[in-house]
């Protein structure tokens, strides 16, 4: 043990961390061990500083045994980095106090909720944990079966979930029914009462019945029954290893589900009991997943919520310094979250504006990029990511102001935009395409990584991979062309999988392995994996959805047969139909990428707590007028899905009655604003919003300048007042 005053002298000579220049920082990672604290930290505000620093504290001075400390946070790639800096930061320490790191250190309990759950509860049970993929790819063959893909009462069902916009394809039935299912378990439904009560709906019942008893018979879960078990056997007091745990602490709180916070609750009993603390870390403002069953309130409403259930009463801290961007960026996201006044009613309350910290430079004004099309967008906009990428710098001077724009050299680079698919359902390219093709064109070395720009099912990878295992199987195509009603969508797929495969076939002068009756998947999975090198090597993204597709397999083979021995049609109807049908996405938790050197595409949702130091976010380059149908993605006019599945539940759920004051229309304008939030604060030095003309001037074209087009990303608040008329706030370029 150390004291805490050498304690935070070699935080801030070895580590270089000056803790005490942040007085809330200090006070977060010094605090009592007996010390609960809500902490709400803002973007950029290190909070896994914060977080690391708290466990080192505990160890070296509060003498506290490492596993009596468990530590949450969202994601795996999250929980890899705190672990890994939380061992090299103990190395520093251990290092200049002249002794050895404890061996402790190597087996710390820092994961995802699930993967601490699959811990325990394999400790008590024996089970086997399917991921999301897989999952789906099961709930699709479950979905399948006996044709309940096509029953009509359902389809209808799930178009009013829609607010009946468009059809109900397959795979969009496979994702309702799973995330129907999903909130089942996470708003912790009263499933007798609301399957009783189902009507048309009646169907998904025995889709859900049927997947469950597919998983249980197996003795394998999936996620939301892992969290489901974790909790009942916590209930139960069947998990003595809990009751020493003296810390919890819990990262991205903010995107916590209900059946998540009672789990908290359950272990944080036993912290409570051992004198302990339970502490939770999140921002309001960057909640994201509602749509996966989330509920931004568990957050803001925490302090009243645990006191009420534990009788414990934490201590409020914000973590409002931010180290990450530039004064004109902070000031840009402040003055951008707010502008609704309506939103400001749903933070937490008394949240302090972000402030940049002592040595943060002005930096550029954020930049506006408008064109009046597509083609002229996605020209000019890679030009620019060309230029930056390269350390090239160039000057623009507007009202008699000179600017140098430039990130420095290799600066890091992403392209937000709210779906990264180059091609539309519309089979029309999008922005991510065109910025590909033209950054390609420029420069065939400078890397654009974009996993989810594709339908997996349609790569040249996985149409290897599945071609050959059709080759191989159904060499005639003979099972193939007796599929009975499956989608034409699938049907096509598999036709394209056999053609891709067949060709491979003659260019190469490879000879297939033919299958008989009895198909052995681990040794056909073996001789197609040594022909996917090449296309392994090509890219990443290859090499992303080699990995994905070869998981999936492997464990929905697992989850239908003991032997590993298949049939024909059992690889068919529980394999190759559902990958066809769409069944698969892709799980950023699979791969490990350096984004540095890349020109890196996604999702806002996939930015979560990344950073950049140029960001570029397309605030509407396929937005050309005021149409209802892209209402949804700026300028939202009724609630959407997650709403229509909320509000279907409620009665039947446990979370309290409150929730049911808030209006689908409202929760929808606040999830866009979060979303352009988390955006926003992505960037360190140069932010850029991208779009097209419509989107700068709020109309669409000279000779109709009286009809506006509001958005959200733009600075349009939901009274319908645009705060940022003509984005004159911006460095138009």
């Amino acid at each position: 043990m150390i004291s805490e005053d050498k304690f935070i002298e070699l935080v801030d000579t070895v580590l270089d961390r000056n803790i005490s220049e942040n007085i809330n920082q200090k006070e977060a990672i010094m605090a009592d061990i007996s010390n609960s604290q809500y902490i709400v930290a803002g973007p950029g505000s290190g909070k896994t500083t914060v977080l690391v620093l708290k466990i080192l504290k505990y160890f070296f001075v509060d003498d506290v045994n490492l596993d009596e400390v468990i530590v949450t946070t969202f994601t795996k790639k999250a929980a890899r980095e705190l672990n890994n800096r939380t061992i090299e930061w103990a190395k520093l320490l251990c290092g200049a106090l002249d002794i050895p790191l404890p061996k402790s250190f190597n087996s710390l309990m820092i994961g995802t909720l699930d993967s601490i759950a699959e811990d325990y509860v394999s400790k008590v049970r024996d089970i086997d944990v399917i991921d999301n993929f897989t999952s789906s790819a099961v709930m699709m063959q479950t979905l399948l079966d006996g044709e309940r893909n096509t029953d009509k009462r359902l389809k209808q069902f799930f178009k009013q979930l829609k607010n009946n916009s468009g059809g109900v394809n397959t795979a969009e039935m496979n994702n309702l029914v799973q995330d129907i299912r999903e909130r089942l378990v996470y708003d912790m439904v009263d499933y007798d009462a609301i399957k009783a009560s189902a009507g048309r709906e009646q169907v998904m019942y025995e889709i859900i019945d049927d997947y469950n008893q597919r998983l249980y018979s197996r003795d394998i879960l999936d996620y939301p029954l892992l969290e489901r078990i974790f909790y009942d056997l916590l209930a139960d007091n069947l998990i003595p290893e809990v009751k020493g745990v003296r810390v919890l602490l819990i990262d991205e709180y903010q995107d916590t589900n209900y059946l998540q916070e009672q789990i908290y609750f359950k272990l944080a009993r036993h912290v409570n009991d051992n004198n302990g603390n339970i502490t939770v870390v999140g921002d309001d403002d960057q909640s994201l997943y509602r749509f996966r069953g989330a509920s931004v309130e568990l957050f803001t409403d925490y302090v009243e919520r645990i006191d009420e259930a534990l009788s414990i009463r934490p201590n409020t801290i914000f973590l409002q310094k931010n180290y990450r961007s530039t004064s004109n960026i902070i000031d840009f996201t402040n003055e951008f979250i707010h502008m609704d006044n309506r939103y400001l009613s749903n933070r937490t309350i008394n949240k302090p504006l972000i402030v940049p910290c002592e040595n943060t430079v002005d930096g550029l004004p954020v930049i506006g990029l408008f064109r009046n099309n597509i083609e002229e967008l996605s020209t000019d906009l890679s030009n620019l990511i060309y230029n930056l990428k390269m350390g090239n710098s160039f000057k623009v001077t507007r009202h008699g102001v000179s600017y140098d724009i430039s990130a420095g050299n290799n600066p890091s680079i992403a392209l937000l935009i709210n779906s990264p698919k180059e091609i539309n359902a519309f089979n029309k390219k999008r922005l991510p395409f065109y910025v590909r093709e033209s950054i390609s064109y420029k420069d065939e070395k400078m890397v654009v990584f974009n996993p989810r720009g594709q339908n997996i099912e349609s790569t040249d990878i996985v149409s290897l991979i599945c071609g050959l295992i059709l080759l191989s199987i159904d060499p005639e195509g003979k099972t193939q062309d007796n599929l009975d009603n499956i989608p034409p969508h699938t049907k096509n797929v598999l036709k394209s999988w056999r053609k891709y495969a067949t060709e491979y076939i003659s260019s190469t002068d490879k000879s297939i392995i033919l299958e008989g009756d009895v198909i052995n998947l681990d040794n056909l999975l073996e001789d197609i994996d040594n022909e996917c090198n090449s296309l392994v090597d090509e890219s990443q993204e290859n090499a992303i959805y080699h990995d994905i597709i070869m998981d999936t397999i492997t464990q929905t083979k697992n989850a239908i047969t003991v032997d590993g021995l298949l049939s024909t049609k059992q690889v068919f109807w529980h394999i190759l139909v559902p990958i066809a049908s769409g069944a698969i996405d892709i799980d950023d938790d699979m791969f490990e990428i350096n984004y540095e050197d890349n020109i890196n595409i996604m999702s806002i949702h996939q930015s979560k707590g990344l950073e950049f130091d140029v960001v570029i976010v397309d605030v509407g380059s396929d937005i050309y007028n005021n149409s209802s149908s892209t209402a949804f993605k700026r300028f939202p006019n009724r609630g959407g899905k997650t709403f229509n599945i909320e509000r279907y539940l409620r009665k039947y759920s446990s979370l309290d009655d409150s929730y049911d004051s808030h209006t689908g229309l409202d929760d929808e304008f606040n999830d866009l604003i979060r979303r352009y939030f988390v955006a926003y604060t992505r960037a360190k030095s140069v932010l850029i919003l991208v779009g097209l003309n419509s989107m700068r001037y709020g109309y669409k074209g000279d000779f109709q300048d009286n009809i506006l087009i509001p958005n959200v990303a733009t600075g349009w608040s939901r009274d319908k007042v645009w705060h940022w008329d003509n984005l004159n706030n911006l460095l138009n370029i």
